[in-house]
C-alpha cells in the first residue's frame, strides 16, 4: 500500500508540474483545477481566520480567490463583502481571471488575497492596478526565502517566486507601508496600509 501511495503521489506531482509549465508558456491560469472542489482545502480556513482579524467592522472588503467563501464566517459586524474568483462561487461573485485583466469594481476599504498571489504571472503589475482601489491589503504569500524549492512551487501551481523583501518593495512602490506580519505554516501574512507621500 505504501508503494502504491508513493507512486500515486509521484504521478500526481509530475502531472501538476507539467500543467504548470504548460500554462506558463501562455500566461494561462489553471481554470480547470479551480473548477474542482477537491482542490479547495478546508485547512485553508485557519489561514483565513488569522487574516480576518485585520478586517475592521463596517468596512468594505473584496476578496480575490474566495473559493468556498470561508471568509464570510469570520467577518466582523457591518462588513460589506464581495467575493471574487476565477470561477463562479455563488450569487454576488465577481468572476475574473487576474492573469488576464484587472476587473472593474468600486473602491474598497480592504482587498483580501489569501493563497492567490503565487498564481499571478505579473504580480507587481496587478498590485499596481489594484492599489488605487483600496486603503488596505491583507495578503498571504509563500516567500522564496522560506519555500525555495522550485520543483514544489510548480507542483503547487505557483508561477512566481518573490522574497520577503521583494514583496515589501512591491507594495512600497505603490505607497503601501507594512503594518504587520504573521506566519501560517510556511507562509507569511502581510497587512499593508496606504500612506500619503
Amino acid at each position: 500500500m505504501k508503494i502504491y501511495n508513493y507512486f500515486k503521489t509521484m504521478i500526481t506531482d509530475l502531472k501538476r508540474r507539467f500543467i504548470t509549465n504548460l500554462n506558463a508558456k501562455q500566461n494561462k491560469s489553471d481554470v480547470d483545477r479551480w473548477k474542482q472542489e477537491k482542490w479547495l482545502f478546508d485547512d485553508w480556513n485557519e489561514r483565513t481566520k488569522i487574516m480576518a482579524q485585520w478586517i475592521k467592522p463596517n468596512s468594505q472588503v473584496l476578496e480575490f480567490g474566495a473559493a468556498k467563501l470561508a471568509l464570510k464566517q469570520y467577518l466582523p459586524k457591518g462588513v460589506t463583502y464581495t467575493p471574487s474568483d476565477i470561477v463562479y462561487r455563488g450569487e454576488g461573485t465577481l468572476v475574473c481571471d487576474l492573469n488576464q485583466e484587472t476587473p472593474n469594481f468600486n473602491p474598497q476599504d480592504i482587498i483580501f488575497c489569501s493563497g492567490v498571489l503565487e498564481y499571478i504571472y505579473d504580480m507587481p503589475q496587478l498590485i499596481e492596478n489594484l492599489s488605487g482601489k483600496t486603503k488596505r491589503f491583507i495578503i498571504s504569500y509563500a516567500t522564496f526565502d522560506v519555500f525555495n524549492s522550485k520543483k514544489h512551487r510548480k507542483i503547487n501551481g505557483w508561477v512566481n517566486a518573490f522574497t520577503n523583501d521583494e514583496i515589501i518593495t512591491i507594495f512600497k512602490k505603490n505607497n503601501f507601508d507594512l503594518v504587520k506580519t504573521e506566519s501560517w505554516r510556511k507562509q507569511t501574512i502581510y497587512i499593508f496600509d496606504k500612506v500619503e507621500r
